[in-house]
């Protein structure tokens, strides 16, 4: 039998004043923009397309800081956390994100963050 996997990805997102962006959700948690990379996507490609959707922005892709797996039930997950960059902080929210702020990578960890996003910011070499 084989496990089905969801493919999250993520982006440690710094704009043109070395800020941080992040997204807070209708559930009011904390998270770094991305999104589901869907069947036949290319990886960067995916990314560049979910921040695009969930921002409004369009981005640079430097390469993943941070991939991870783990198990929801009885299904698998699988995240990979990208360094990007915007030329700009002029985030349009969509989805189900109510905010959006920039803050310094330092401020970033501060918040209600998971530690697998947290631990991105660090290996991203922003700390």
């Amino acid at each position: 039998m084989s496990q089905q996997f969801a493919v999250t990805q993520k982006a440690v997102l710094l704009g043109p004043n070395d800020r941080l962006l992040l997204l807070e959700n209708d559930d009011g948690v904390w998270e770094l923009p991305g999104g589901q990379l869907r069947v036949g996507e290319e990886p960067v490609a995916g990314l560049k397309r979910a921040i695009r959707e969930t921002t409004g922005l369009d981005t640079d892709v430097a390469g993943p800081v941070l991939n991870t797996a783990w198990e929801v039930g009885d299904q698998g997950a699988f995240a990979s956390i990208y360094r990007t960059h915007s030329p700009t902080e002029q985030a349009t929210l969509a989805g189900d994100h109510v905010r959006a702020v920039w803050v310094a990578p330092e401020a970033a960890v501060e918040r209600d963050l998971n530690s697998t996003q947290k631990r991105a910011i660090k290996r991203a070499g922003l700390l």
